[in-house]
């Protein structure tokens, strides 16, 4: 399994939201295995302004919606 992500070439913000949320992801997995976080979590993740353009439903994810 890899141990680093060349994040090179991307823009800072993204490869910042990158690293958090991995950080996240991996706080999530040791407190679901009763394992002690390594930090404290990082909070809310990385949200940009935008607006919604449709909408999304289970059965445009799942073949079985």
């Amino acid at each position: 399994m890899a141990q680093i992500i060349d994040l090179t070439g991307l823009p800072e913000p993204v490869a910042n939201a990158i690293v958090e949320t991995v950080l996240h992801l991996k706080n999530q997995y040791r407190i679901a295995h009763n394992e002690q976080p390594t930090a404290e979590p990082p909070g809310d993740l990385p949200s940009w302004p935008g607006k919604v353009i449709g909408e999304l439903h289970r059965i445009d994810i799942y073949e079985e919606g």
